[in-house]
């Protein structure tokens, strides 16, 4: 179950880094397409961080268990 949630954790973070810019570009208004490139920046940063602490949860790194 451990490696299950850590799989699902990952690919959501994934998930978000991949079409969170694209998301944000559709359902944001005119003034928030100002931040274009600093709301890429974010998405794919905080995806891959999310990845990554869902990869390492899923091999027991990180999360007490």
């Amino acid at each position: 179950m451990h490696i299950l949630v850590g799989l699902v954790i990952a690919v959501f973070g994934a998930t978000a880094a991949v079409l969170g810019p694209k998301f944000a570009k559709d359902v944001g208004t005119r003034q928030g397409r100002l931040f274009d490139g600093s709301n890429t920046v974010a998405f794919r940063l905080i995806g891959a961080v999310i990845s990554v602490l869902g990869i390492l949860y899923a091999i027991g790194a990180v999360g007490g268990g």
